[in-house]
């Protein structure tokens, strides 16, 4: 979708914060839950907190979102790229963890694994496709050059 830049960029948009609102509700949950049951998760609710951190830095990041000319827009999409990388891969951590405090059957173990398959595979597929169009681009011209007759 980057071809279609605008709509690309309204839709991850859109589709993060939607998951930030879900990511919203899993927190309030998770703290009634702990109060409810006098739950001791740490590692859980650590990597939790960690992830809710980086969503925050993520929104706040949207509001510092500089030019597409800007000399350091280069580092600002490093900086987004990654720090949501790592959110994405330590929220699929901690939903793992979930399931098994949880006690989560089988079912759900199986059902996660093939979303988080599905995930994967599609993300690999577009930033391949990504990598293959960025190398079409910067492909210099041949130096040597016939006319034709």
């Amino acid at each position: 979708l980057k071809h279609r830049d605008p709509l690309q960029y309204y839709l991850h948009i859109v589709i993060q914060f939607v998951g930030f609102i879900i990511a919203l509700a899993a927190v309030v949950v998770g703290v009634e839950l702990y109060h409810r049951l006098h739950a001791n998760v740490p590692t859980h609710r650590g990597i939790g907190i960690f992830v809710l951190v980086l969503s925050v830095l993520q929104i706040l990041a949207f509001f510092a979102r500089p030019n597409k000319d800007s000399k350091i827009r280069k580092y600002w999409n490093w900086y987004h790229h990654w720090v949501g990388r790592i959110a994405l891969f330590f929220g699929a951590v901690n939903i793992v963890l979930g399931i098994k405090i949880g006690g989560a059957g089988n079912e759900w173990k199986i059902g996660y694994g093939f979303v988080l398959a599905i995930v994967l595979i599609t993300t690999i597929v577009l930033e391949a496709l990504s990598t293959m169009r960025r190398s079409e681009k910067t492909v210099p011209p041949s130096a040597f050059q016939m006319n034709p007759l």
